[in-house]
């Protein structure tokens, strides 16, 4: 289970770091693009650090809750498609039941939705598909 917290740990942090910069890129791309898509427009963006890090504690939970019932190749090796699907689906869906109680999901329109939420998830999965997730060290002891 210390490879799987490690894991989690790792992506996190990187997510953290990515997110603010990558979200504000395509957020500002899209609000450039919104005037030659339509002559009136009005955008709000609604991509909070509460949000972000309550998903970040969301993944990583999920993480560690799939890396512990997810059943293991040979006992020894994690099953990490199964752990990166299973967790970032848990992940978002949790996410969002979030956003509806707290009304932030009810404000916003589809494109606000995918322009706000939609690199934290993007990033976090590419994150969790590019970081290694190792086999647990055997205890002979």
């Amino acid at each position: 289970m210390k490879q799987a917290l490690q894991y989690a740990v790792k992506v996190a942090f990187t997510s953290l770091l990515a997110t603010i910069p990558l979200s504000f890129l395509a957020m500002m791309s899209y609000m450039a693009l919104l005037p030659l898509l339509f002559d009136n427009y009005n955008f709000n963006v609604s991509l909070s650090r509460v949000d972000l890090v309550v998903f970040l504690v969301l993944v990583v939970l999920a993480i560690l809750v799939t890396a512990k019932r997810t059943v293991k190749i040979d006992n020894t090796l994690y099953n990490k498609p199964a752990i990166v699907l299973k967790s970032i689906s848990a992940a978002m869906l949790v996410f969002c039941f979030y956003l509806l109680l707290t009304g932030k999901l009810s404000d916003l329109s589809l494109d606000e939705f995918l322009v706000s939420y939609g690199p934290p998830f993007l990033i976090t999965y590419v994150c969790m598909k590019l970081y290694p997730l190792k086999a647990e060290e055997a205890d002979y002891s």
